[in-house]
């Protein structure tokens, strides 16, 4: 695994600068934080595992911790498929996790998956135990389980942001589902080759792409991770105007205009998201139609030509 060094290193900087990215700026799903967490520990596990080169012991252990993180990186996809597509919930979640533990713990504590390890070359890679197949199932099963499961969230889309999410959580997905079936194709067949070295490439890729496109179609809560986005500013402003509020003396006139500024900020928010059509901002915020909305702006002193032009500014 030695040889996989640089890859497993990089990832490893990569993914941590994204988390904490993420819990800075706060209101990210809990799910997304994990899934970043599993790719990190997934490339952790890889740089020990160089360090550890000259103990067979050690290499033997970092092998199933390989294979277990490996596990729960297809499981964390998976769960991601399955809230991008709307479909998630609170049973399916626990019988994914209960079979992912099973299956870990017959890594972990016996060899009837992993039973050691041999050299290939400059590296090294894990012998098949005699229950390898379950594995090769698990994985095999589940990534054709997130592909059905996101091609359906896209086909039953209830609008076209959910369906363009869903398309393009597939494209992020596809790295990834290529390293792992060609690993397992490998392995499966015995061909003495190591892909192991590209996983660290193909989840920076995933999280890449969905980043990219979460801020050109400005679709979900990864958009406060993007600086400049309509969402993240629109946090800090919301986070100014409490602030204002809770340090002044006299709250009861500031509440007053706490009350304007959020509903200034509901306004201007939802302009941006429908990119400056007012017909489309009134439907998203429920309103009867559009000359209710230029009332409400007229009360609060908004006007449109400033916010359209402040929109296009940061476009």
């Amino acid at each position: 695994m030695s040889i996989y060094f640089a890859p497993a290193l990089v990832g490893l900087l990569f993914k941590p600068f994204v988390l904490a990215y993420a819990l800075r700026s706060g209101g990210v799903s809990v799910l997304f934080l994990s899934l970043i967490a599993v790719f990190a520990a997934h490339n952790a596990i890889e740089v020990l595992a160089y360090f550890s080169v000259h103990s067979e012991v050690a290499i033997n252990s970092f092998f199933r911790l390989y294979y277990v993180a490996t596990a729960f990186v297809v499981l964390y996809l998976l769960l991601h498929g399955l809230s991008v597509s709307k479909l998630e919930s609170t049973l399916t979640t626990s019988i994914l996790v209960v079979l992912c533990t099973s299956l870990s713990g017959l890594m972990l504590f016996t060899d009837s998956i992993i039973a050691g390890q041999y050299s290939i070359g400059y590296t090294t890679t894990a012998i098949k135990g005699y229950l390898y197949w379950l594995f090769a199932a698990y994985i095999l099963i589940a990534l054709l389980s997130n592909f059905i499961v996101i091609f359906y969230g896209h086909r039953s889309a209830k609008s076209r942001l959910d369906s363009v999410r869903c398309t393009y959580t597939l494209y992020a997905l596809a790295p990834i589902m290529l390293v792992i079936l060609t690993a397992l194709t490998f392995k499966i067949t015995d061909i003495g080759i190591n892909t192991a070295g590209l996983m660290p490439i193909a989840t920076a890729l995933f999280l890449g792409i969905l980043l990219k496109t979460e801020s050109k179609h400005k679709l979900s809560d990864l958009r406060r991770l993007i600086p400049l986005s309509a969402e993240r500013q629109t946090s800090y402003k919301f986070m100014d105007l409490l602030d204002s509020y809770i340090k002044s003396s006299d709250r009861c006139n500031v509440y007053k205009e706490l009350q304007a500024g959020i509903e200034k900020e509901i306004i201007m928010y939802s302009i941006k998201k429908c990119d400056g059509n007012i017909s489309m901002t009134a439907e998203m915020m429920g309103l009867k139609n559009r000359s209710t909305l230029y009332s409400m702006m007229t009360r609060l002193n908004m006007n449109l030509k400033e916010l359209k032009q402040q929109n296009a500014d940061q476009l």
